[in-house]
């Protein structure tokens, strides 16, 4: 319980202060708002994964045989109608997050739960966001298939590193501890120890952060639970892509004429 705790706790205050207090001094010293930002929400995640490995091997003495890492970190492929729960799972946790958005707007306007000024829309509430988007934290989208290049890949890694760690390697350990109600402390630590940075979309993020765990349990799949969580997040990478393709066609558009 310890470790669990420790490393949630740790990852988690790790990320806030660097999204409150590392970005905004590197943006003041002229960093790159996209650098700034992503580099401090993501170093943090990165080490989930070789942290977890190294205890695994090093603290458990884990075997190197595939069998036996598959086996302690769940990594259990889905069939059949397993698919059709991670659907159903994903379009639940969508629509109650969209359902309850209006909260996290209210919630923002509080000083203590406000984000932080330099945060812009979508990730910040209290502005407004459009579609097709022109810019992605102060890059221009014009064409910019390089951002996409670069930054989904990243994403990705970010996403799979934290399935790694929360519930292919913590999970099975909280499930020891409290059994059948092991996925509600995984979620309930995941949102209020590694997402206190969010703190103006407490609620309206718990519908996801209790839904991947207790797919993950259920199922027995860390590779269910990356579906849960991936696939939501694969929005930004759309908003992005139209964000690119739609200013690219304006330009086409315009040399035409």
């Amino acid at each position: 319980m310890f470790f669990s705790s420790f490393v949630f706790l740790i990852t988690g205050l790790m990320i806030y202060f660097g999204v409150y207090f590392v970005t905004p001094k590197l943006i003041k010293k002229g960093v790159p708002k996209i650098y700034a930002f992503w580099f401090s929400l993501w170093l943090p995640i990165y080490l989930l994964f070789p942290i977890a490995f190294v205890h695994y091997r090093f603290i458990e003495r884990g075997s190197l045989a595939w069998v036996n890492i598959q086996a302690r970190f769940m990594l259990f492929g889905i069939n059949g109608i397993h698919y059709l729960w991670v659907f159903l799972a994903i379009a639940a946790t969508v629509l109650l997050e969209e359902t309850l958005q209006p909260i996290s707007r209210l919630m923002a306007k509080k000083r203590l739960l406000a984000p932080p000024d330099y945060l812009p829309a979508p990730f910040n509430p209290l502005k407004k966001f459009k579609l097709p988007s022109e810019n992605f934290f102060d890059v221009k989208l014009q064409g910019n298939y390089k951002l996409l290049i670069l930054f989904i890949p990243l994403h990705l890694i970010a996403m799979i590193s934290e399935e790694i760690m929360w519930r292919g390697y913590i999970l099975p350990m909280q499930i020891e501890l409290f059994g059948n109600v092991a996925w509600i402390v995984n979620g309930l630590m995941w949102a209020f120890f590694v997402h206190m940075c969010l703190k103006w979309h407490f609620i309206a993020m718990l519908p996801s952060m209790l839904v991947v765990p207790y797919v993950a349990q259920t199922m027995e799949s860390t590779v269910a639970a990356f579906y849960v969580h991936a696939i939501p997040n694969m929005l930004l990478w759309i908003i992005l892509w139209l964000g690119v393709r739609n200013v690219r066609q304006k330009e086409l558009n315009t040399k035409k004429d």
